[in-house]
């Protein structure tokens, strides 16, 4: 879809940053549990991954209910 609308003399740019956005969006997260299992312990690596995966939903929830269109 992202391929579609952007124009075509930026297509390259366009998917390469996606495809940028994608793999931080999985290399992140796993690279965080793993730095705080081998310091800590993974119950702890689980529950705080767990918690900061809750804080980002209520934080989406939140912009999303701010940015939706009121009805008129």
């Amino acid at each position: 879809m992202v391929n579609d609308i952007a124009p075509e003399d930026r297509r390259a740019e366009v998917i390469s940053s996606y495809y940028i956005a994608c793999f931080l969006g999985n290399a992140v997260p796993v690279i965080g549990v793993g730095i705080v299992s081998t310091l800590y312990d993974p119950l702890i690596a689980s529950i705080s991954f767990a918690c900061t995966i809750a804080v980002f939903s209520i934080a989406a929830l939140w912009f999303g209910v701010r940015r939706r269109p009121r009805k008129m």
